[in-house]
């Protein structure tokens, strides 16, 4: 997959889970697993080459490096898209910052 199309699905699970914020969200359905899933198939190669006479070691390094780019064009897609968006968010000078809204979240994420 190109990072075109990684941004591509990373913009549509990102869209189509924002649905599920708020008070008066429904319940999350399977199309964000779907979209999620699609994205993970697609980027990750189905098999890695590894010899017969592989060791252990060379076997997990095998594999770490063929996830080591998928994972970090996903992690970079999703990064990009918050930045794009946060810089979009705080251009107007809102009331609360992304930055904020960012370390609201790492405290909660820390005190539960």
């Amino acid at each position: 997959m190109t990072d075109e199309e990684v941004m591509a699905r990373v913009v549509a699970i990102l869209t189509k889970t924002r649905e599920y914020v708020g008070e008066d969200a429904p319940e999350p359905d399977s199309e964000s697993d779907v979209l999620l899933n699609e994205l993970v198939k697609d980027i990750f190669p189905r098999s890695v080459d590894i010899d017969d006479d592989a060791t252990p070691q060379e076997v997990a390094n095998a594999i770490a490096k063929a996830m080591s780019g998928p994972i970090f064009a996903a992690f970079g897609a999703f990064a990009a898209a918050f930045h794009q968006l946060a810089a979009e968010h705080d251009r107007d000078d809102p009331e609360v910052t992304s930055a904020q809204v960012l370390r609201d979240l790492a405290l909660r994420a820390s005190s539960e």
